[in-house]
C-alpha cells in the first residue's frame, strides 16, 4: 500500500516520462490513486500529477 511521501517511479509516460522519480503528496481515499510531486534539480516542483498504483513503483529505502 502507497502513503504519503513515499518516493515512486513512474512506469508509464504522462506529463514525466516513464521512469522519473517523485513523493506521494497525497493519497485518495476514492480509489487505488494518488498525487506525485516531481521536483527538479533546484528542488523547485516541475509537475504534480495523479497516477493510479498500477502506474507507479515504490523505490526501496536504502
Amino acid at each position: 500500500m502507497f502513503k504519503e511521501f513515499d518516493v515512486v517511479r513512474t512506469i508509464i509516460d504522462k506529463i514525466v516520462p516513464k521512469g522519473s522519480v517523485g513523493t506521494i503528496v497525497s493519497v485518495y481515499s476514492s480509489g487505488p490513486a494518488c498525487e506525485v510531486e516531481f521536483l527538479d534539480d533546484k528542488g523547485m516542483t516541475i509537475a504534480v500529477e495523479t497516477y493510479e498504483f498500477s502506474e507507479i513503483e515504490l523505490l526501496e529505502k536504502d
